[in-house]
């Protein structure tokens, strides 16, 4: 077994607060990156798309979710 393999993670679903910014963004790259599929959740629904953008271009399965996640409602 390979350390690609060690640290694969085909099949699973991974979740990012804030991944539209840049310590967000750089998870959400490399959960993508490592075989994730990521939901990408930011306050701002522009940065979302374009953080779920970039994952995309890069043969990645993101989907942006805007949402606030200290608002209880």
């Amino acid at each position: 077994m390979n350390a690609e393999q060690l640290c694969s993670l085909t099949g699973k679903v991974a979740v990012v607060t804030g991944a539209g910014g840049a310590l967000g963004g750089a998870i959400a790259r490399g959960l993508a990156r490592a075989g994730a599929r990521v939901a990408i959740l930011d306050c701002r629904a522009e940065r979302a798309a374009a953080t779920a953008d970039s994952i995309i271009a890069d043969g990645g399965v993101a989907l942006p979710i805007a949402v606030d996640v200290l608002d209880r409602d």
